[in-house]
């Protein structure tokens, strides 16, 4: 149970809406060249997830569309390094090269400001558990959820870390709870197929991919799973 970086991608939107206050009134003492920084990181970033999800993806034009979005973004970082929608951008983008030490400090200057962030508690819950530090995980993310209890997204990473812990009832809880904030439909479909399948539940976990793929035709994260599921189904008739 986990988000990539295309429903990563998704989840900065809603940062860059609810920052822009704070940035408009960092510009006066960042200079004009921020006054451009919300349309340029939109920008970079309408064109990093188109690039993203479609057929090929970077590599479609040996990576150019891609490399030039994230060197505009990374130029952000130098130009305005104090704007929240940019630390969380290049946190992202430290994230998706693997930079996981690079990813956590930037999340930890955003962490410093004075408001909260719940895609960057997101993301920094998905460090801890690519680094396999679920105790911390599940102290943080936690903690976050009694401060901002009301993000879908974070409830679903908090889930993630409940599932990790084989805690697949406090699991199912949260999905029920991202569920009425609004998370959608075919991700938490998916994620409760992971939990069907741990608890050896096979036909509802079939069920709840087929649902996932009924959401978002085409996910290869659903089709995987549920190919393997069918073809174990298979395997006893086969033996005979």
């Amino acid at each position: 149970m986990r988000f990539h970086l295309c429903s990563l991608l998704l989840l900065i939107t809603g940062l860059l809406s609810s920052c822009a206050p704070r940035a408009m009134r960092r510009i006066d003492t960042l200079g004009t060249v921020c006054s451009a920084a919300g349309p340029r990181l939109t920008e970079a970033w309408r064109t990093l997830n188109q690039a993203l999800q479609t057929p090929g993806g970077c590599e479609a034009d040996s990576g150019l569309r891609c490399e030039a979005s994230r060197a505009e973004i990374r130029r952000l970082s130098v130009d305005c390094p104090g704007l929240p929608e940019v630390l969380m951008a290049n946190a992202l983008l430290a994230f998706e090269a693997r930079d996981l030490v690079r990813a956590q400090q930037l999340l930890d200057q955003l962490f410093s400001l004075p408001a909260t962030y719940p895609e960057a508690a997101v993301l920094r819950g998905r460090i801890a558990l690519e680094q396999g530090n679920l105790p911390f995980a599940l102290r943080f993310l936690d903690q976050q959820i009694r401060q901002m209890g009301d993000s879908g997204e974070l409830r679903e990473t908090y889930a993630s870390a409940l599932f990790l812990s084989r805690r697949y009832q406090e699991a199912l809880v949260q999905l029920e709870v991202a569920q009425r904030l609004g998370s959608p439909e075919w991700r938490l479909a998916y994620s409760r197929g992971l939990i069907e399948e741990a608890l050896g539940r096979f036909p509802q976990a079939k069920e709840r991919y087929e649902e996932a793929l009924r959401g978002k035709p085409g996910w290869k994260v659903a089709e995987s799973r549920l190919r393997a599921l069918v073809a174990a189904e298979k395997q006893p008739a086969q033996g005979k």
